[in-house]
Formats: C-alpha cells, structure tokens, sequence
C-alpha cells in the first residue's frame, strides 16, 4: 500500500467514528480537509469529477509566486516557498490541494525591501498592524491585492514569513528567526525555489504543531515527503525540528507515521519516547483520533486561536521545553488584548474573562 491508500484507511476509520456511511463518506470528508480531488484520483480514478473549485485559485497563486519570485531574485533577495504551493505538481496536481495562501521566506535583514516590492505591485496589508489581536506580533504578514472595488480578495492572499512563531505559548508572541541551515539547500522545482525535503518537513511539523494538530493537510504533506527522504536523511530532520523546537513533536509524529502509515523509519530520528511527557503521548495520540478531531473543527476558522485545556496539554506534550508558567497564565489569566478580541461584546473585562473560563473548561 502507498500513502493515499493507507491515509484512506485513515479516513474510512474516522469516517465510521463520525457515523458517516459508505465510501462516499470517505471522499466526503477528505472535501472537508480540502483533498477531496487528490483522494478521488489516487483512490477512485473517476473520471467523471466534477471540474475542482481549486484548479483556477491554483493557476492564479502559482503564476502570481512565480512573477514574485523573479523580482525577488533581480532585487536580491533571498527567498523560498513552502507549504501547499511548493508541493502542487511533485505530489498533488494544481487543482488537487486547496490553498488557503501562498506561504513565502525570507531573512528578516529583507522584510523592507521584500515588503515594498510587494507594496509596488499592488499587495496591501491584511488588518491594522496597530490594533492588538493574536497574529499582530507575529514575525510575518498576511497581504493581498484588492478586488476591482478595492475591497479585500481572499484568493489572493500571501503570507510573508522573516521568522517563524514561537511553538510554546498558545497566543503568537515573538518567534524563531529563519534557521541559516535552511538556505543553503534551496532548491528550485516547478519555477519556483523549495527548501529540501528533510528542511520543507521540519517547517510543516512545525505548522502542525502551532495548529495543534488540526491541519490534516499538513499531515499529509508531512507524509508524502517523509516517504519521499532517503533512510539517511533523518539526521538533518532531526536537526531543524530542533532549531525549531519541535524535536519532541518529530519523534511522536514520526512514531505515528512509522507505526500506523507503516512509512520507513529515518536514520537520526527517535521514534521513543524520549521522556515522560513522550511516553503520555504516545500512549494517548493516534492518528484517527486526529483526523477525528480535526473533523470536528473544520467548521471553526479561529479554533487554532481559542484557549482551551485540550490546547494548552497538547502543546505541553509537543513542544520542546515549553514554559508552564506562561501556559497556565494563558489558560487562567489571558491578556487583556486577547479577551478584548476573543469577547468584543462582553459587557467588561471580567464578564470576557468569565466567558473565557467557561469555554476553556468545557473543551
């Protein structure tokens, strides 16, 4: 079996979890994550599809990552794309992988530049920088170009990385500057340059665990370019993950793949539990109970931003050396900007913070 059998495993077992019936329900949910066309061809080969949501959005955020990338290059700025729009024509075709943005890094010495040439070709900053919500202290930016009456044009969103968020803390604060390691490797495919394998699948464990899990399209990612790395290329995973602080992460989502998605093992990457925190996870966490969770918050565009318990030990469990103390504060006492955000129309502080209470104690 290859990977989109064995990920259809995964979502037949959920599926029935879901009380969802027949094979349809499969492809059903596989809609949900976004990979309903990629699961259709690998699994179903039909030939009479109906023509993907997803083929023209494709087109258009590919076109427009290579005209960028070209200015980025004469301007001498260094830069790679990760995520969806780096993966669409090795392991998905265009209209195969939904796209919620094009994901693009560079230095932070580049921020200026990069962002005025973007700026010059008519991109705007999503939101006020000056108005406090949880992605404003982020070490990046979401732009788009606006629709012909100006307003905002969600197909044509880009997030600009020159550092990646901090995995411990449940609210985006500070971040990790962009590993010197990774450039070097920088490879072009498709028109537009990718990190390494090894480097492009320590980023994306990165971005699941920031989800906490919840973006099964990552996961698959994940999986497709675990399974593409040669034995040897563990040690260089390992190596980033770390960098990132997400080596636990790498041993028990590895653990996962080589265990339930029967993948190779890699060379230099630990699949035991390491610690206690490991040996809880692992007893606790399978992949149907993943994508089952997952299912489940496909409906909640901010869930990845909510404060709960579930939050809060997941993160406890995956993160490396994560501070207990700012967790818990989270948990109890959030900041003020995050309530104010979270509850606009609570009647005050401590009302917001009693909604926050009940919520984070239910889920």
């Amino acid at each position: 079996m290859d990977v989109p059998a064995r990920f259809q495993s995964l979502l037949r077992q959920t599926a029935r979890r879901l009380n969802l019936p027949g094979e349809q329900a499969i492809i059903e949910l596989a809609g949900r994550f976004g990979l309903r066309r990629f699961i259709e061809r690998n699994l179903r080969q039909d030939p009479n599809s109906q023509p993907s949501p997803w083929l023209d959005r494709g087109a258009r955020l590919r076109k427009e990552a290579r005209a960028i990338s070209r200015e980025f290059t004469n301007a001498r700025i260094q830069h790679c794309f990760f995520k969806g729009i780096a993966l669409l024509g090795r392991f998905y075709r265009i209209e195969e992988r939904q796209l919620e943005d094009t994901d693009l890094l560079i230095r932070a010495t580049d921020r200026n530049a990069a962002l005025s040439l973007l700026l010059a070709r008519g991109y705007a900053e999503l939101g006020d920088s000056s108005s406090p919500t949880p992605g404003t202290v982020r070490p990046g930016v979401t732009m788009y170009r606006p629709d012909a009456d100006g307003n905002v044009d969600a197909a044509t969103f880009l997030d600009l990385h020159w550092g990646l968020e901090a995995p411990t803390p449940l609210i985006p604060g500070g971040g990790l500057p962009v590993p010197d390691a990774l450039w070097p490797g920088v490879q072009s495919h498709g028109g537009l340059p990718v990190p390494r394998d090894e480097h492009h699948a320590a980023l994306i464990l990165h971005h699941l665990v920031r989800h906490d899990l919840l973006h099964v399209r990552g996961l698959l990612d994940l999986a497709l370019l675990w399974d593409a790395l040669p034995p040897s290329g563990g040690s260089d995973l390992t190596a980033l993950c770390r960098r990132l602080g997400v080596g636990r992460a790498l041993g028990i989502v590895g653990h996962l793949l080589v265990s339930e998605l029967k993948l190779t093992r890699l060379l230099g990457v630990r699949t035991e539990a390491r610690d206690w925190r490991s040996r809880m996870a692992l007893e606790r966490m399978r992949l149907a109970d993943w994508l089952l969770r997952a299912a489940r918050s496909t409906t909640h565009n901010s869930r990845h931003l909510l404060i709960t318990r579930s939050r809060a030990w997941r993160r406890f469990l995956l993160a490396d050396a994560p501070k207990t103390g700012r967790l818990f504060r989270e948990l109890i006492v959030p900041p003020r900007d995050y309530l104010r955000w979270r509850w606009p129309k609570a009647r005050s502080d401590a009302d917001a913070w009693r909604q926050h209470l009940a919520l984070a104690w239910r889920s």
